[in-house]
């Protein structure tokens, strides 16, 4: 393996020391796992691979084009592809005064509620009685 050379790592834009035997065994052990291994069981291949990745080695080539994107910006890959070139209507949402009957529409729903939960309590503490 390759001996490392003084070049810093960066954690969330700050640097946090140089790169040294530990953090390429670390990283190894990380891809070892992501190949379906045990932690203990690390290559030189995984080792070459970490260094190469810390190194930033493996970094693809900028480019002065834009990319063409097939997919939705999420990464998430639960999230179904996009579909471009698509315009769904425009949706309003309920003005104030609609909300506000609303909510007073509920309310009152609700402490009507409360009042019937709190008769039947009563009632069923005169029968215990």
């Amino acid at each position: 393996m390759k001996h490392p050379r003084q070049s810093k790592i960066l954690l969330h834009g700050r640097g946090i020391g140089d790169l040294n035997e530990e953090d390429v065994e670390k990283r190894a052990q990380e891809i070892a796992v992501i190949r379906g291994l045990s932690a203990d069981r690390v290559s030189e291949e995984d080792r070459a691979q970490a260094w190469s990745e810390l190194q930033g080695e493996m970094l693809p080539d900028t480019t002065d084009t834009d990319g063409e994107s097939i997919g939705a910006m999420s990464r998430d890959p639960s999230e179904p592809i996009a579909i471009s070139g698509r315009q769904i209507v425009n949706q309003e949402g309920e003005d104030d005064t609609e909300a506000v009957e609303r909510l007073a529409t509920e309310g009152v729903e609700e402490a009507q509620h409360d009042q019937m939960l709190a008769s039947r309590e009563r009632e069923q503490r005169q029968d215990r009685e």
